[in-house]
């Protein structure tokens, strides 16, 4: 992680269910008091657990839609979809076919990147990175559909405006932002719709929004179109990300190996921001965030499948890095063991517009606590049959 956090207290969720026999009995959750002396919380960090915990329990008992499961996760349905979101607004799907990637990469590809020169000269701190020893291959075995561009303003703005939602963020004050010599503070520009220019744009992504946020937005879209949506796993968005040619060898743009032509292709730390480790060599066009189409769809017609922001993962960031070397099958984790309910650190995905060459590519690792929210930090949807959810079946 960039950003430090405490160490994680025992968690409360499950006491809760525990407690009343199943989550669907447990009491209504009081709202959290503010962290103050005579609250008893013993720190910052007791006190985001106990957040996590309640924010939890809500998520649980949130109704999923699958009116249109059987419609469109069904061999031979539909290869592409829309859903709208208010008037004007819509997001349209991809479907991702069952398959399998390389994950990895070549000794050779990881010296090409890491020989670009940047203005701290320090891409190297990042080696770990980029693993030579993890070209294995991870399949994913059932069909999915990835949303065609991470969430923006607009699209959020209509679920607050139709729930009347506060994000998480806002409400515990957990957004992260960064000064030019590398200083990150939290507690800053926590509201979503009041960044600074261009962040909170219309056509631009959404950011400041936690985990948690990011799925509210999916449950309350869910309900509206019909079928179950959540943020992507890490292997369902690797899969997503890699060109259909190069499933089998590794890859780290979804492009494919090529590093020129960066500029035209995603939104990175260039010369534009005026940040310490920026590539001066590179010329984006945007300092900030971008809008989610200014940049060319990748071979799938997904776009920003790397830069721009971040977006947020179903994939306990810890727990992944646990995986045996060699061949696998991934399923998506069940929402009790991503580690939420403490507040655990949940994998990220996609790089930024803040992001060197060893953040912005397929393989780059990054993630937050689960409450947290940055300047930087979006999300996107997949949407899934109820049994690849990791909601529960009764969802």
């Amino acid at each position: 992680m960039r950003r430090g956090f405490c160490a994680a207290c025992q968690a409360v969720g499950l006491a809760l269910v525990a407690a009343t026999g199943s989550a669907q009995e447990a009491p209504p959750l009081e709202p959290l008091p503010k962290n103050r002396p005579f609250d008893g919380y013993a720190s910052r960090s007791e006190y985001l657990q106990r957040a996590a915990a309640f924010e939890t329990e809500r998520l649980r008992g949130a109704v999923f839609g699958r009116e249109r499961e059987q419609a469109v996760l069904v061999p031979g349905g539909e290869n592409r979809f829309i859903l709208t979101l208010a008037p004007g607004v819509e997001i349209a799907f991809v479907k991702i076919p069952r398959g399998h990637f390389t994950g990895g990469i070549t000794p050779a590809l990881k010296e090409q990147i890491f020989a670009t020169p940047n203005r701290a000269n320090d891409l190297r701190r990042w080696e770990k990175n980029l693993e030579t020893d993890r070209v294995a291959r991870v399949a994913v075995p059932y069909d999915f559909f990835v949303s065609e561009v991470i969430v923006t303003n607009a699209m959020f703005a209509a679920f607050a405006r139709d729930t009347g939602y506060r994000t998480t963020v806002s409400r515990y004050q957990t957004g992260w932002v960064v000064t030019k010599d590398a200083q990150w503070l939290q507690g800053f520009a926590n509201d979503y719709d009041h960044q600074i220019a261009p962040l909170s744009a219309p056509e631009h992504p959404v950011v400041q929004v936690s985990w948690f946020d990011a799925m509210q937005f999916a449950a309350w879209l869910s309900r509206k179109g019909g079928i179950v949506l959540r943020v992507p796993t890490k292997d369902e968005w690797a899969l997503a990300g890699r060109p259909v040619a190069l499933l089998d060898a590794p890859c780290v743009f979804p492009w494919g190996n090529d590093l020129t032509g960066l500029e035209r292709r995603m939104n990175f730390g260039s010369r534009e921001l005026d940040y310490m480790w920026v590539h001066d060599q590179f010329r984006d066009g945007h300092a900030l965030s971008s809008p989610v189409k200014a940049y060319p769809s990748d071979s799938r017609g997904l776009h920003d499948m790397l830069g721009n922001v971040w977006v947020w993962n179903w994939t306990n960031s810890a727990r992944y890095e646990e995986h045996p070397r060699g061949d696998r099958v991934s399923r998506p984790a069940a929402l009790d063991e991503l580690g939420v309910a403490r507040n655990e650190p949940i994998a990220m995905q996609g790089g930024c517009y803040l992001a060197r060459l060893s953040h912005a590519n397929l393989l780059s690792k990054m993630s937050h606590p689960a409450l947290d929210g940055a300047e930087d930090i979006g999300f996107r949807l997949v949407a899934v049959r109820a049994a690849d959810s990791g909601l529960g079946p009764e969802k």
